[in-house]
């Protein structure tokens, strides 16, 4: 069912409301609007929508400050707004979806230890389900997402009473890592005068949370194979193995299947730490997600947005991901706050997030409105179709009518990853 999703709106706690557009519906802070906006800055009767094959038809209902779809005023009846676009009205920003279904449940479900929408929802059904059991998962995801923050999440909901442990092995000079991770006994090596007891250990009881996996030697890939099957752990040094109680959590930034293809990650444990695999999306697949993180990230309001710097946000693309927002939140209310201002504006923002942002109310030529429309309409029959084939490309290349080599390609460059639609 589409839809519009309410992601933020100018003074108020950021929460994701649902609207399903089966037919015209017309929204402004009247209570006669069949949506009534929950904003002082938007005019009785605002703007309309209607269904429409790629997303929703925007019409203004001649509102004192405009209707803007993408940063672009809408001058003209039955403007398209494409799956993806970004509404403006007075203080209220909107996101057009492809399927308004998931955001309805969410508004149903209790919150939960991770946020977001139904993207980060379904990861938490997932690690609320696996957490009680002993089995390793592989959390895979890019830079910044919240891998960490995650395996964090699935230890707390395990109810295991030792500790969670991080380590990251790329962080970890080759030499070092057996007895970092199995700990030594004194004189095992020179340099070592005293006994070390191991990341393994030190998260007995636990879970221990091996990041950036990919980065261990594949000598000591064999060695860690060796503890996760046998269930037991050797100093460097010692004669007899110790038995351990620890639930393993391994995260990764790269292609471990990949890896594995070129001979630098071993097949057999990939498959000893993958008995769950939980990919992270990154946040650009995820935008509505922006204006609850930032409120997370500035709790206090101090300062809150207004909605124009937060509409260049939600326009970003975020290649840093959770991490990126972060500092850009932490940075741009420091920013305000030094200045006395009431609100984040866009001057507060760093200086490439604004220009890699469409400006408010730009106008663009009709070439690049139609070229945005159809790249939006064929996005949007990939995603479907990928939903409907649960992330079969070659089924979707036949459906669709296209070459495989040519959808590859176009799945590149619209950052698209068929592996998120496979059912787990």
């Amino acid at each position: 069912m589409p839809g519009l999703v309410v992601v933020f709106t100018e003074g108020l706690p950021a929460e994701l409301v649902p609207i399903a557009v089966q037919g015209p519906v017309r929204l402004g802070r009247d209570a006669a609007a069949d949506f009534q906006l929950a904003d002082g800055q938007a005019s009785r009767l605002h703007f309309e929508v209607g269904p429409s094959h790629a997303g929703v038809l925007v019409t203004d209902l001649g509102s004192r400050n405009g209707t803007f779809v993408d940063g672009r005023r809408v001058a003209s009846p039955q403007v398209p707004a494409p799956v993806g676009a970004l509404l403006r009205c007075g203080g209220t920003l909107l996101r057009v979806v492809a399927d308004v279904t998931p955001f309805v449940a969410l508004a149903r479900e209790p919150k939960g230890l991770l946020i977001g929408g139904p993207r980060m929802a379904s990861i938490r059904r997932l690690i609320e389900n696996i957490a009680p059991l002993p089995d390793p998962v592989l959390i895979e995801g890019e830079t910044g997402t919240g891998k960490e923050k995650l395996a964090e999440a699935l230890h707390r909901a395990s109810g295991r009473r030792g500790e969670f442990v991080p380590v990251n092995c790329a962080a970890i000079p080759a030499e070092l890592v057996e007895s970092e991770l199995f700990g030594h006994v004194k004189g095992a090596f020179s340099g070592s005068d005293r006994v070390r007891q191991g990341l393994f250990r030190a998260a007995e009881a636990g879970t221990l949370l091996l990041d950036e996996i990919g980065d261990l030697p594949l000598t000591v890939q064999a060695k860690l194979l060796r503890v996760l099957e046998g269930g037991e752990v050797r100093p460097v040094g010692e004669d007899r193995a110790q038995r351990i109680d620890v639930r393993v959590v391994a995260a990764t930034n790269l292609s471990l299947d990949e890896l594995v293809a070129e001979g630098r990650f071993r097949s057999d444990l990939l498959h000893r730490i993958a008995a769950w695999r939980v990919r992270v999306p990154p946040l650009r697949e995820r935008l509505e997600d922006v204006p609850l993180l930032s409120e997370h990230f500035y709790p206090n309001q101090v300062v809150s947005f207004s909605v124009e710097a937060m509409e260049r946000m939600l326009a970003a693309s975020w290649p840093g991901n959770v991490r990126e927002l972060r500092n850009v939140v932490r940075t741009a209310a420091a920013r305000a706050v030094s200045q006395s201002a009431a609100r984040i504006s866009p001057e507060h923002l760093p200086a490439e997030l604004v220009a890699a942002a469409p400006p408010s109310g730009a106008a663009a030529p009709a070439e690049a409105r139609a070229d945005d429309v159809e790249e939006a309409v064929l996005r949007a029959r990939i995603e479907t179709a990928l939903s409907l084939r649960e992330g079969n490309v070659a089924q979707v290349a036949r459906d669709l009518g296209f070459g495989r080599p040519w959808l590859y390609q176009t799945l590149r460059r619209f950052g698209i990853d068929p592996d998120s639609y496979r059912k787990r």
